[in-house]
């Protein structure tokens, strides 16, 4: 399947792993709670993050084959001689410059619209979390995609990168719960708020 239809598979693979990062996200916002409440798995926001994965596949395949196009390896001279390592730098370096600026404000936008969210809930929470998630994408990703492009073959980098995802998918998750909070919106899920960037302070959550 994945050789016959794999646009299709690196959809459902990588939909799948997103609610499964959601669904991580979910049962450690749960485990930091302060009573004993039964955790109830809140399935739309799950089914969110299904679809975002989903529909991010295709587009993440499309932009690896660009930069294997546009920054092919062994291929940059260095004083007369082929240098794999500047090849790679390169294709790091551009997703990192601009896909991944890209791909973390759509995430919230799109969260924001699927959530029933206005513009002015979408720009409250780019704001405020915009940059925290950017700074933590800079401490995890230049490195995974470094191996990622260096080393796994074109086909698998979306699946590569989205068992990795489980993990940062759990983060983006829980960053994306605590940003609801801090525009007087209806919490999805209890949780223990993080400072947005401008916050000195906790904010209060609703009860």
């Amino acid at each position: 399947m994945a050789e016959k239809q794999p646009l299709l598979t690196l959809a459902v693979t990588n939909g799948t792993l997103g609610g499964v990062g959601d669904l991580l996200a979910q049962a450690i916002e749960h485990h930091n709670k302060k009573d004993d409440e039964r955790f109830k798995w809140n399935i739309p926001r799950t089914l969110r993050f299904v679809a975002w994965g989903a529909l991010c596949a295709p587009v993440f395949h499309k932009w690896y084959m660009f930069i294997n196009s546009r920054f092919p390896l062994q291929s940059v001279l260095v004083e007369g001689k082929r240098s794999f390592a500047l090849g790679l730098a390169k294709r790091v370096a551009t997703d990192q410059l601009v896909f991944a600026p890209m791909g973390i404000a759509g995430f919230f936008v799109a969260m924001n619209f699927m959530e029933g969210r206005n513009w002015e809930s979408a720009r409250i929470r780019l704001r405020e979390y915009y940059l925290p998630t950017m700074a933590a994408n800079y401490a995890v990703w230049p490195l995974v995609q470094t191996v990622n492009f260096g080393f796994v073959p074109t086909l698998y980098r979306v699946p590569f990168c989205s068992i990795v995802s489980i993990f940062w998918n759990a983060f983006i998750s829980w960053a994306n719960a605590q940003s609801a909070s801090i525009i007087d919106l209806p919490e999805e899920t209890p949780h223990t708020l993080i400072k947005p960037r401008h916050a000195q302070a906790v904010l209060p959550t609703k009860s």
